[in-house]
């Protein structure tokens, strides 16, 4: 009766990496590899002087790829938003999937206004920008009230087109929520990342059509 070969073992591996090469899905895709790793380590054990040099890549590889798959499966978990942040999706991000949500707000950092308080003042280009998610902004110009912003207008979006001082103060006129963003990291951000930098240009766009109709 023939012994058990050790050949069975690079065998299967090797089917594995064929399975592994054939799937569309990467999370699969690094599965099957991890399994065809860790399958091929009997063979180099088992020859008559052990392969140490395979052997150790083959846990390298397994290592990585069990790694990677860990992080796939991470970010494929669902993600479940608080009520702010859904009011936030609602409002601007409505055609993101919720991990891209929170990786825009991870970006900024969440403000609390009271009334009175000054957003923007006259004369100066303000480096971040507001997206109110409750409470009102009141615009005025020389003391002249131009208009209020409210629930999803972006403090500051017009400012951030033109390059050039504001003419214009924004100051609460009851307490505010905010989402706020430093402009050049949110801009950095945006530029590796088209699907989002459009979702919020078409925001932008409407943002400063609605106050234009308002302020106006």
């Amino acid at each position: 009766m023939n012994s058990f070969s050790p050949n069975y073992f690079i065998h299967v591996a090797n089917v594995l990496l064929v399975v592994a090469y054939s799937v569309r899905d990467i999370l699969w895709l690094r599965l099957f590899a991890v399994g065809a790793s860790l399958i091929s380590i009997p063979y180099f054990v088992l020859q008559p002087a052990t392969l140490w040099a395979p052997l150790s890549w083959s846990v390298v590889f397994a290592a990585i790829n069990l790694l990677q798959s860990w992080r796939l499966f991470i970010e494929r978990r669902p993600v479940k938003l608080t009520p702010e942040e859904e009011n936030i999706r609602r409002l601007v991000f409505e055609d993101l999937p919720p991990r891209k949500v929170l990786q825009v707000l991870s970006l900024g950092s969440w403000v609390t206004a009271e009334t009175g308080e000054r957003l923007i003042e006259s004369g100066k280009l303000p480096d971040t920008i507001l997206l109110i998610v409750g409470g009102k902004v009141r615009v005025t110009r020389d003391g002249r009230v131009l208009g209020e912003l409210i629930a999803g207008d972006i403090v500051g979006s017009a400012l951030i087109f033109s390059g050039v001082p504001s003419d214009v103060d924004a100051v609460t006129v009851e307490r505010v929520r905010a989402m706020r963003w430093q402009v050049g990291t949110l801009q950095r951000y945006l530029a590796a990342n088209p699907e989002t930098r459009a979702v919020m240009q078409r925001h932008l766009t409407r943002d400063l059509a609605r106050k234009v109709e308002r302020l106006s």
